[in-house]
């Protein structure tokens, strides 16, 4: 069985070979690394020319979009193996991380969205000292319902069936704002078959401020949060979500009462809130007030 890494990159010339290092050093040999760049620098390809000997890395440059999806779109269609993996240009794979996840997947044919656990690492101490970012009872076989109240796959953890990408639809390019994209994609393959994420760490997560989420406020965070389930119900690219399939109706409703729970916004949900405090509040003094005259 063969895997086609897709490592996304953009101006991260030091942390990148790192990155490239841990593919490098993989028990799994079976795979090619698709390095896509957003856009093309000298920079980058000085970083990366000494992986290009080995004939499984192959170096993408492109025009310059400004967001992660749209290299790794092209890297996709670029590939052809069984079994598409992520990982972004910051992170660490563990050496056994793709020989575990290719066995788990032949061992459970229905699974099609693969994750696993990680070390959350803020880069001061050694990395096998960090801690999980999952605890381990939270995850195995994760429900459609539990999936959508959180997101636990770790985007660098992520490994999917060709097959079922290719039935949902790659990544979508025209999120705004373009954050949530893993968790979109997951959300229409997932509707596919089983969502599993291993309990053991099998990648370092290198703790990294998000620029996009640093930026957004509350309401803001609500709204992107809105087009990522409206979009996961809607499909991408002409390609009509699984979620839009009869068998997955019930599915599909769960995932608009999770659109209209942020639709309602902020300051909706904050009023409803105050509203029933308030109401237990009454309740709590009317109980005093009953004992007391009592």
């Amino acid at each position: 069985m063969n895997v086609d890494i897709i490592v996304a990159t953009y101006k991260r010339y030091d942390l990148l070979q790192e990155t490239l290092q841990s593919v490098a050093n993989q028990s799994y040999p079976h795979w090619k690394c698709w390095i896509a760049e957003d856009g093309e620098s000298k920079e980058t390809y000085d970083a990366v020319k000494s992986f290009l000997q080995d004939n499984r890395f192959t170096y993408l440059p492109g025009i310059h979009a400004g967001f992660p999806t749209i290299p790794r779109n092209r890297a996709i269609r670029q590939g052809s193996a069984e079994f598409i993996a992520i990982l972004d240009d910051d992170d660490l794979w563990l050496p056994d991380k793709l020989q575990c996840q290719v066995e788990y997947f032949n061992d459970n044919p229905k699974c099609v969205v693969l994750g696993c656990n990680a070390y959350f690492w803020d880069g001061m101490e050694s990395w096998d000292k960090s801690p999980l970012y999952f605890k381990k009872e939270r995850l195995g076989k994760i429900s459609y319902y539990k999936f959508l109240s959180q997101n636990y796959i770790i985007h660098s953890s992520l490994m999917l069936r060709r097959k079922a990408i290719e039935q949902a639809g790659l990544y979508n390019e025209k999120l705004d704002p373009p954050i949530g994209e893993d968790y979109e994609l997951c959300l229409r393959v997932g509707a596919l078959g089983e969502i599993w994420s291993l309990a053991d760490p099998y990648i370092v997560y290198r703790q990294t401020p998000s620029t996009f989420y640093k930026k957004l406020d509350r309401r803001d965070s609500y709204r992107a949060a809105v087009n990522v389930f409206e979009s996961a119900l809607k499909g991408v690219d002409n390609v009509i979500s699984p979620l839009s399939y009869p068998e997955n109706a019930h599915l599909a409703a769960a995932c608009r009462r999770k659109r209209d729970f942020y639709l309602a916004g902020p300051r909706v949900l904050g009023q409803l809130r105050h509203k029933f405090e308030s109401n237990i509040n009454r309740f709590l003094n009317f109980k005093k007030k009953k004992i007391h005259q009592e």
